[in-house]
C-alpha cells in the first residue's frame, strides 16, 4: 500500500460500522474519512464498502481485503515497535517458559538477580513441563532440553549440558536386586514420565558402545511432573530416570543410587531459544546474554 494511514481509516470505518463513528475515533471529519476509503478503493480497485443513509456494510471483497489489513497493520506496528526497542534500555513485559523443576531449582533466583539489574522489566514465569507454541502462547524466550528439531523459527544458544542418571533407591534395589545389563532392565519397574504435548511415554535412554538405546519399561507409575518421579524413586517404587542437578542431594545423602552406569549418556543440552527476529527487543536480548554469561555449574553427583 502506498499509504497506511488511509488502510487505518478502512480498518477503522470497518469496524466502527459508520463513518460518523469512525471519524470520532480517528480525530478526523467525516469527509476526510469518506475520501481517505475512496483513495483506498480506487487504489486496489474494488468496491469495499456498501454505504447506506445510516450505516456502512463490508462487501466480500472488502471483508477479504481487511483480513489482509489488518494483519499487515499490525506487522507494520510491531516492526515500529521492536526497532523503537532496540533503541532504549531493556524495559517492557518478558515472558519466560521453563521446566517446572529446572525453573524452581535454578532460574528462578537468577531471574531475581536479572530483575534487580533491568528494574524497567516485567517478567512473567511459566513454569510447566511442555514445549510451547511462541507466537500463540505470546512466549519471548524459553529453556528447552534436548533434542531441538523443531525449532526452526527459534534462535537457540547453549546454556548448558547435564548428566541424566537411572536411579533407585537401596530399598528397590535390596527388593528387586540391581540391574547391570540392557537385557536386565527389561524385567524391572519403571517411573516413567509421560510427554504433555504428546501424551507419549517418555523412554529411558541409554549409551551402548556409542549408540543411543531407548527401553519403555514395565511402569508401576507414570507422571508428568519430574519433582514427583524424583519422590517416587525416594520412595523405592521404581527405578527413574533424573538429571544431575535434582539427584546429587539424593546420591550425597544415600536416599538414591545408580545404576547402570556403563550405559549413563553423558550429556544432555539445556538451550536458551527465542523467537528469530529481524529485530530482537533489549528485554529479550539482555535476559538472554544475562543467562549465557553465567551457566548453572551443574557437576556429575560422583565427581
Amino acid at each position: 500500500m502506498d499509504n497506511l494511514s488511509d488502510l487505518r481509516v478502512f480498518v477503522q470505518v470497518a469496524l466502527a460500522g459508520s463513518f460518523a463513528a469512525a471519524s470520532r475515533v480517528l480525530g478526523m471529519t467525516t469527509s476526510a474519512v469518506s475520501k481517505a476509503v475512496q483513495r483506498l478503493e480506487a487504489e486496489v480497485g474494488a468496491k469495499l464498502l456498501s454505504r447506506t443513509t445510516r450505516a456502512v456494510s463490508m462487501t466480500v471483497e472488502g471483508e477479504r481485503f481487511l483480513e489482509g489489513a489488518r494483519k499487515l497493520l499490525d506487522d507494520a506496528d510491531a516492526l515500529k515497535s521492536e526497532f523503537t526497542d532496540s533503541l532504549e534500555e531493556p524495559r517492557g513485559k518478558l515472558v519466560v517458559s521453563a521446566p517446572a523443576v529446572f525453573g524452581r531449582v535454578w532460574l528462578i533466583e537468577r531471574v531475581l538477580d536479572f530483575m534487580c539489574r533491568f528494574q524497567d522489566v516485567e517478567v512473567e514465569l511459566k513454569f510447566e513441563d511442555r514445549i510451547v507454541d511462541f507466537m500463540s502462547e505470546g512466549i519471548d524466550v524459553a529453556i528447552r532440553l534436548g533434542d531441538l528439531g523443531d525449532s526452526v523459527n527459534l534462535v537457540a544458544r547453549r546454556l548448558f549440558e547435564d548428566t541424566i542418571h537411572t536411579c533407585a533407591a537401596p530399598s528397590y534395589i535390596e527388593r528387586y536386586g540391581q540391574p547391570e545389563t540392557l537385557e536386565e532392565i527389561a524385567c524391572h519397574r519403571g517411573i516413567h514420565y509421560r510427554v504433555q504435548n504428546t501424551g507419549l511415554l517418555f523412554p529411558f535412554i541409554f549409551d551402548c558402545k556409542g549408540e543411543t538405546v531407548r527401553r519403555t519399561l514395565d511402569p508401576v507409575l507414570v507422571g508428568n511432573n519430574i519433582d514427583a518421579i524424583h519422590r517416587a524413586a525416594e520412595a523405592g517404587l521404581g527405578l527413574a530416570q533424573l538429571p544431575s542437578f535434582l539427584v546429587r542431594e539424593s546420591f550425597s545423602s544415600g536416599r538414591l543410587v545408580e545404576v547402570m552406569k556403563d550405559h549413563r549418556m553423558e550429556r544432555f543440552p539445556y538451550s536458551i531459544v527465542y523467537l528469530d527476529r529481524r529485530l530482537v527487543a533489549p528485554r529479550v536480548r539482555a535476559f538472554v546474554d544475562f543467562l549465557v554469561s553465567e551457566p548453572p555449574n551443574f557437576l556429575d553427583p560422583d565427581a
